[in-house]
């Protein structure tokens, strides 16, 4: 399971690229990436650079609304379980239903943790949102002519 922002480095570059950022974060190589995401981001449209812009904002509000609706999950997950106890189901219906809210939780948690400590990723998604911020920009100020006087 991967975070949704090494998903987005995944979609955007591609899998090997982003295994080789990985490593490069690790070197401490972090001006290779900037580059290489740079001359990626370079040869694309400013239509395109915006359709990029718009999936980085939406991946990154996904990994905040996994992290905040956590509390909500957890609450709920106990108050289901408490309702399933006080029922007075048979002892193989209630295993069977708490499993499979165990389940459930497991995954929800798994969830959480990956999105919320993936800090590899979430340096990848800064340099790369400085890349395209930069090229952003630099396309902004080159549609403007401006005058020096």
């Amino acid at each position: 399971m991967k975070s949704v922002l090494g998903k987005l480095i995944e979609r955007e570059f591609g899998r090997s690229r982003y295994y080789i950022y990985r490593e490069k974060l690790q070197k401490r190589e972090s001006m290779d990436i900037f580059f290489d995401i740079y001359e990626s981001l370079r040869r694309q449209s400013p239509d395109a650079l915006n359709e990029s812009m718009k999936g980085l904002l939406e991946s990154v509000q996904n990994s905040i609304r996994i992290s905040r609706n956590f509390a909500g999950t957890t609450i709920a997950i106990l108050a289901a379980a408490l309702v399933l106890l006080c029922l007075g189901l048979s002892r193989g219906v209630l295993l069977g239903s708490l499993a499979v809210l165990g389940c459930g939780y497991a995954y929800k948690l798994a969830e959480y943790i990956r999105n919320r400590y993936c800090d590899r990723d979430v340096k990848i998604v800064l340099i790369y949102k400085i890349a395209l911020f930069h090229l952003m920009e630099e396309s902004c100020l080159q549609k403007k002519e401006r005058k020096v006087y």
